[in-house]
């Protein structure tokens, strides 16, 4: 999906128009908050694990967002084709997926991205408590997510979802792409912000 204004990929639906845009034209607006939409009509969102079938939709969306599969957080360095995950789809298409790894006691959300078609109807909020209930099913102590300091949508996401800010890795975004990257609404990229959630 390319963004209404310009060349480059969009991220986000505008809330009033519904026309996609990418981070650079992308802006905060303080709004009402509208009740989430429900699905086309007939329009059914299934969530499951990903099997193997899924994997080329998932590394499709990983670089739609990302240009890339690899997802440095915590430290390290994943490949979202080869990790677990889970899947949110309507009408047999994927609209947003969710990559994880356990470390220790704890599930890292390693990449959760939804289309911008199917945002704002519960799609990220439904496999973050897919990742929680899978976290408790193993008996894990937390679940943990890293996203830059720019992604103002995906903080305010987690921290509905009830996780914590507790840690912020400080340039270690701007380090590892050798230098500054520009962001959502025109914030720089550069810390690594580190939030969780109990699972116990």
């Amino acid at each position: 999906m390319q963004c209404h204004f310009c060349d480059e990929k969009a991220q986000y639906l505008t809330t009033d128009t519904g026309q996609p845009v990418c981070l650079a034209h992308a802006r905060l607006a303080v709004v009402a908050a509208p009740a989430v939409p429900p699905p086309a009509a007939g329009a059914e969102i299934v969530m499951r694990a990903a099997t193997a079938a899924d994997r080329p939709a998932i590394a499709r969306l990983a670089v739609h967002f990302w240009d890339e599969t690899e997802v440095v957080c915590f430290g390290q360095s994943y490949d979202v084709r080869q990790l677990p995950a889970l899947v949110a789809l309507v009408e047999d298409e994927l609209a947003g997926a969710l990559s994880y790894a356990v470390e220790g006691k704890r599930l890292i959300i390693v990449l959760l991205a939804v289309w911008p078609q199917h945002r704002r109807r519960g799609v990220g909020r439904r496999l973050v408590a897919a990742a929680v209930a899978e976290a408790r099913r193993l008996g894990l102590g937390e679940v943990v997510v890293a996203t830059s300091n720019d992604d103002l949508p995906a903080l305010a996401l987690y921290q509905r979802c009830g996780f914590q800010l507790y840690e912020v890795a400080a340039g270690s975004i701007e380090e590892h792409h050798g230098g500054p990257l520009p962001g959502f609404a025109g914030l720089i990229i550069r810390d690594e912000l580190r939030l969780r959630f109990p699972a116990q």
